[in-house]
């Protein structure tokens, strides 16, 4: 009886919401507000803009933005910057809310902000709404928050705006919300459903959540690619903010979380008074609700370990980052075990814990003042308590050194150059390609947590992957540095070239370039796009370069020059104006005999074509590996990729394309005729690449050879109830870094130096080993985990098997890799293999 009244109070407040809105923008307000409050006169409020109180209808971006702006010229306590744009070129917007003395010293403030240690200023708060562009209640709320705060005459506010600088960020992905507010808002009757089955409640792939490429930005703080993520986290750095609320939705059954998650799941590099502070602004949230009826939970099912989520990069930063998640109305009202699901509730609930968390940093503003304070302060100590006192890593690779310097320098992480050669560690370390960060600076915590390989942990429980060491993802040579290492290296400033450089005579037979460099790629699909003959070294050669020899390892490309002097140097400027920014050098040869390697007529120098894949998407492929392998291709190989629904496969034409990628996903059994096609086609010259989960419908379809590990089944240990979880944990792989063994001569390994190659592993899928030579590009070492959690038993089944395998098909080829080798855009060694498969297929 107690459950069913509790249901049935909270369906009545889910009506109540719907109802309010029914009356005039005053009553709704103090539905949102729960009290009445007077407000200054003159001030735009979101009905003005919307034309409909909010929570009618679901906001778009535009309207968000519009409503800003008129806030901001309405009222004197609000400014309103873009501090960047989305992919699909949507404002990126925060609103600074404070006294109006407080916006006239804003940019005072702000450089009062780089002295952490001293500041003595108004405490900074930041909200941040809906970075998940499917779970609008906070984008809906920070309109409410924002009106409030720029109007009302209550004191408790003038006393908050006086002390305080609150920044409201609200919309973190306008891209996907935009695709959610136009679904939810086109199915939305005059008489609202709460069918869960309905349309309104069920987005068409590849749905909201994710930005324009199909990417988690909430996973985005710590890697920093896309600029959504770019633009906020500069904000960030100019800010630091005290708090930052970090509002999202989750399932329609729930009811409300709000942090600190599960005690035993705390990154160890966060404080315990960090956790102290976040229970202590959560009992704020508590009181809130409590005054609106709504039930909630904490210190449950989240947890706080990665930091490249919006609610816990703050605390390896020096604040408190507080993560809220919303049982979400999906639409306008949906109905769940709890009763039915109002977009209004949601809204209201958003709104009160944004009061709460203001609440508690003003009454809380000199103890998080002092924590942040202290927490800047602390590090130079820890750092020299410290045994590991930097870190050095090294490639000749200086694509992949350049967009890991600009991650490093975009986090604040001062990085230092060899300026001479050094041997450490029984390794030689080269000038000028071998880079240092030392410890002992500001963003120690934040250092280490990029640099560390953790493999044990309190809680082997994750709500997201365990590890995410960066040099591991770059596939750099690195070493931790002690001490007396530290001290007897010489260093300097970081200099990179910049531009293209030509070494060679006036009169090449031939340009060459060398594809260690990861944009290599990148100029090849420019000048095969331009018609340009290119061909490949499928084996090394030394040639003669203003004559002398020059190693030129396989995977190198040649762009052959005709004898006659004025195509000759036509050619040459054309393939300078296509690589001029790509800062390659292009190597000139004076002949084309080698005399140690391949000469430049040789067979195995071959042909190369621009790759036409096409990638299957739409429902049941996971949207965020199609979307890293969309993003690969478009923005770093300047590749076009065509992309069709996987589940018409057996119907599509596929005489126009190169490669088929299929990424994780349920895919269509063929019918025998459809299967015969595709067999014809591959035999004819195409190729299949496939990661994870599109590895079974190969094998299922018997296009390969290859087998997969039948799951174990865990036996009965009669294991009491309250070790479940820990039970479940053994057989999941969340996210854990595991290293491979590369067969540097095979083709898809071209470019990459080191013989050891780290994934991510996620999921329990494993090829058998392979029972013909040639075939197994990489496979998993001995003891493959360096990072991370993963069971005894998940390792010792992982152990010695493949992780990229690529066989013959004819005049084809199919190329499977065990995991995803684009893992959130960032993994640059991995990709490697996987670009090689779209250019160098033919090599195999």
């Amino acid at each position: 009886m107690k459950h069913l009244l509790l249901a049935t109070l909270f369906a009545v407040s889910a009506c109540l919401s719907q109802a309010a809105l029914s009356q005039n923008n005053e009553t709704s307000f103090n539905y949102y507000f729960n009290q009445d409050i007077d407000f200054i006169d003159g001030v735009t409020t979101p009905n003005q803009v919307l034309g409909n109180p909010v929570g009618e209808w679901h906001v778009r971006p535009d309207q968000s933005v519009s409503f800003f702006k008129a806030l901001a010229e309405s009222s004197k306590r609000v400014n309103l910057a873009e501090i960047g744009r989305t992919h699909e070129n949507r404002p990126l917007i925060t609103a600074y809310i404070s006294s109006p003395e407080n916006l006239v010293r804003l940019d005072e403030i702000k450089e009062q902000r780089k002295n952490l240690t001293e500041y003595q200023g108004p405490a900074i708060i930041w909200l941040g709404y809906s970075v998940h562009g499917n779970e609008p209640s906070g984008t809906n709320a920070a309109m409410l928050v924002a009106y409030r705060l720029a109007a009302s005459e209550e004191v408790w506010v003038q006393e908050l705006l006086a002390n305080t600088i609150v920044m409201i960020d609200p919309m973190l992905n306008p891209d996907g919300m935009d695709r959610f507010a136009g679904w939810a808002n086109r199915y939305k009757g005059k008489q609202l459903v709460a069918d869960s089955e309905s349309i309104e409640h069920n987005e068409a792939w590849p749905r909201g959540r994710t930005n324009h490429y199909w990417f988690d930005l909430n996973r985005d703080w710590l890697l920093l690619q896309h600029p959504e993520s770019q633009a906020r986290v500069k904000h960030f750095y100019e800010w630091r903010p005290h708090i930052v609320g970090d509002f999202h939705e989750m399932g329609t059954n729930s009811t409300f979380f709000f942090q600190p998650g599960v005690p035993t799941r705390q990154n160890p590099l966060t404080s315990e008074l960090n956790f102290e502070l976040t229970e202590k602004v959560g009992r704020y949230h508590a009181k809130a609700l409590d005054a609106i009826g709504s039930r909630y939970y904490s210190q449950e099912s989240f947890d706080d370990f990665y930091y490249g989520k919006g609610s816990t990069f703050p605390d390896i930063n020096g604040g408190v980052g507080i993560l809220f998640e919303q049982a979400s109305s999906r639409g306008h009202l949906q109905e769940s075990v709890n009763g039915d699901v109002s977009f209004p509730f949601s809204i209201r609930n958003q709104v009160a814990t944004s009061f709460s968390t203001l609440q508690a940093g003003l009454e809380l503003g000199d103890e998080l003042l002092e924590y942040q304070r202290d927490f800047y302060q602390q590090w130079p100590a820890k750092a020299s308590r410290d045994l590991e006192k930097g870190v050095i890593f090294s490639s000749n690779d200086r694509g992949r050194i350049k967009e890991f310097l600009r991650i490093l320098n975009s986090h604040q992480i001062d990085v230092q150059q060899l300026e001479g050669p050094r041997k450490i560690a029984g390794r030689e370390w080269p000038a000028k390609t071998s880079y240092v960060v030392n410890f002992k600076q500001q963003q120690y915590g934040l250092i280490k947590a990029m640099f560390e390989t953790r493999t044990e942990f309190t809680d082997n429980t994750f709500y997201d992957v365990s590890a995410w060491t960066f040099p591991l993802a770059f596939n750099l040579d690195y070493h931790h540095l002690n001490k007396d290492e530290l001290q007897r290296l010489p260093l300097e400033s970081v200099e990179l070239a910049s531009g293209s450089a030509y070494v060679g005579s006036d009169s090449p037979v031939a340009l060459l370039v060398e594809w260690q460099d990861f944009r290599a790629a990148t100029a090849l699909t420019r000048l095969l796009g331009a018609d340009i003959d290119v061909k490949l070294l499928e084996k090394g050669s030394s040639l003669p370069v203003n004559g002398e020899p020059h190693e030129f390892m396989a995977g190198t490309f040649t762009v052959p020059l005709p004898a006659e002097a004025a195509e000759r140097d036509a050619l040459i400027e054309q393939v300078n104006n296509k690589l001029s920014d790509l800062e390659l050098t292009v190597y000139g040869v004076d002949s084309g005999y080698s005399g140690q390697g391949a000469d430049l007529g040789s067979p195995n120098v071959s042909d190369l074509e621009i790759p036409k894949p096409l990638l299957l998407i739409g429902d049941g492929v996971y949207s965020y590996e199609a979307g890293e392998v969309w993003h690969l291709l478009d923005t770093r190989l300047e590749l076009p990729v065509s992309m069709q629904y996987g589940k018409h496969l057996g119907e599509i034409d596929l005489s126009d394309y190169t490669h088929l990628l299929m990424v994780s996903g349920r895919y269509p059994a063929l019918e025998p005729e459809e299967l015969e096609y595709l067999k014809s086609w591959l035999s004819k010259g195409g190729s299949i690449v496939a990661s994870r989960g599109a590895n079974q419908w190969l094998v299922e379809q018997g296009l390969v050879e290859f087998e997969l590990l039948e799951p174990e089944v865990s036996e009965n240990q009669q294991r009491p109830f309250s070790e479940r979880d820990d039970a479940r944990a053994e057989h999941i792989i969340g996210g854990a870094i595991y290293e491979a063994d590369l067969d540097n001569s095979h083709p898809l390994a071209f470019g990459l130096e080191l013989d050891k190659l780290a994934f991510t592993k996620a999921g329990t899928m494993v090829f058998k080993p392979a029972t013909k030579d040639f075939v197994t590009v990489a496979s998993y070492t001995e003891s493959p985990l360096i990072a991370g959690y993963s069971s005894q038993t998940n390792v010792d089944r992982i152990k010695n098997t493949p992780a990229i395998l690529a066989q013959r098909f004819g005049r084809g080829s199919i190329i499977m890799f065990s995991d995803n080798p684009n893992f959130r855009g960032y993994w640059l060694g991995s990709m490697r293999p996987y670009i090689n498969s779209l250019y160098f297929n033919k090599a195999l």
